[in-house]
């Protein structure tokens, strides 16, 4: 009976919020704030919330000297003048000339490493050729106007002498890489670019299990030295625990990685070993969510969730449930419900001859109270974000603990910017970080 009241405390109370407060509800402080007023459950609720965030250490985000922005993105431009700075520091600290940079993509962090670090040899590494072509072009391009443009963005400040040491390759991280011959199978691979000397391994963004391959590979190895990653991706995430409850073949994009059986597979960790927590498809998909950023456009969710939720129990009540029910981005565009049903059905494969009467009678049976039910509780399961993902964090932070190494996780980007905001370093000559 408790139970059912403080959920209905819960239900009132948020239902009651302004579309202000509950436009912002995502955001871990603002969740904080917005407990005056609200049941002590809720509350309790929202502090744990917010103690999830704010329990790693703020690294103050200062940008690289000489960083050059060419072809990037606002959001792109912050993460590689930000851990460009950062990685700087720590080679100069750990008298590291070496880095390794997996799932480097277009270059844009190794390059940038490259040619403000010139004592550095850089090698980024991808798995799809794609990149590594666009790496190359854009090497030689940064190569001819890194002077110029260096000079505009810094007009007071002579250009260094400098030599782009970034080298670019195509390669997939596998299993078979952790090695203690890591470094060196890389140099025969690069023709030589870097050497079997003490190493930085960099990940920028480093996709699903990626990460926890290269935490493997970094403790495998004797040449890799530090490491500084930044994970994302935990959709993709595999899991060991695979019954149909959490995960199952189809609900999510394979990768080479997906095995469930894999040294990498989460937990990685003794400790949840022992106690695991496992997360559903949807709470895997939350943990990739962008909480503070969807705060700062202080808008409630586009139609287009609503939509989804309504063509969900149209699917349901008129077709054999299909065995995929993504339909992705194919209806985002659509201007109203009608359109958006007709868009998702082909997107699915299924030839409906219901009217548009019919489809439009489901829209009309939800609009008005249970639209803002649906955004009262996507808003509310947003602000679960850190929360997931923490526990991700701790995960690694007890494997390498495990394994007798110190680590520190830091909120290194603005999260409002780049949402998957939290660094891992360590290194083998602070074994007590």
């Amino acid at each position: 009976s408790s139970g059912i009241n403080a959920e209905y405390g819960w239900s009132k109370y948020l239902l009651s919020l302004g579309d202000g407060d509950l436009a912002v509800l995502p955001d871990p402080e603002r969740f904080a704030e917005l407990g005056d007023g609200a049941p002590e459950s809720f509350q309790t609720f929202a502090a744990d919330c917010y103690d999830a965030y704010n329990r790693f250490e703020v690294v103050k985000a200062e940008d690289s000297v000489g960083f050059v922005k060419l072809g990037m993105s606002p959001k792109k431009q912050h993460e590689v003048s930000v851990m460009g700075n950062m990685v700087g520091g720590i080679l100069a600290e750990q008298n590291i000339h070496q880095i390794i940079d997996f799932g480097s993509g277009k270059g844009y962090l190794p390059e940038h490493i490259s040619l403000t670090s010139p004592t550095v040899q850089v090698l980024g590494l991808d798995r799809q050729e794609i990149n590594t072509k666009g790496g190359t072009r854009r090497n030689l391009l940064m190569e001819r106007l890194w002077r110029p443009l260096f000079k505009k963005a810094y007009p007071n400040t002579l250009a260094p002498d400098t030599l782009n040491h970034y080298f670019p390759l195509t390669l997939e991280l596998t299993e078979d890489h952790i090695s203690p011959d890591f470094v060196t199978q890389i140099s025969t691979a690069s023709q030589n670019h870097i050497s079997p000397a003490p190493t930085m391994l960099v990940g920028l963004h480093a996709c699903g299990d990626l990460t926890s391959l290269l935490l493997q590979t970094f403790l495998a190895c004797p040449h890799l030295q530090s490491i500084v990653s930044v994970g994302c991706c935990y959709h993709v995430i595999t899991q060991r625990e695979r019954s149909i409850h959490y995960m199952t073949e189809g609900e999510h994009k394979p990768t080479p990685l997906s095995n469930p059986d894999s040294i990498h597979a989460y937990p990685m960790s003794a400790y949840l070993k022992q106690d695991p927590v496992y997360f559903t498809r949807n709470a895997l998909c939350i943990a990739s969510q962008a909480p503070e950023k969807m705060a700062s456009l202080r808008k409630l969710p586009e139609k287009n969730l609503f939509y989804r939720a309504v063509f969900q129990v149209l699917l349901l009540d008129n077709f054999v449930k299909p065995s995929a029910m993504n339909v992705g981005s194919s209806a985002t565009h659509a201007t109203d419900f009608v359109s958006y049903s007709k868009l998702a059905l082909a997107k699915l494969g299924i030839e409906s001859e219901l009217t548009d009467e019919q489809i439009m009678a489901y829209y009309n049976r939800f609009t008005g109270s249970d639209e803002r039910k649906l955004h009262v509780f996507y808003q509310l399961r947003t602000a679960l974000t850190r929360v997931i993902e923490g526990l991700f964090l701790l995960d690694r932070i007890l494997y390498l603990r495990d394994n007798g190494m110190g680590s520190v996780v830091s909120r290194l980007f603005d999260p409002a910017i780049s949402p998957r905001c939290y660094v891992l370093v360590a290194n083998k000559s602070s074994k007590d970080l």
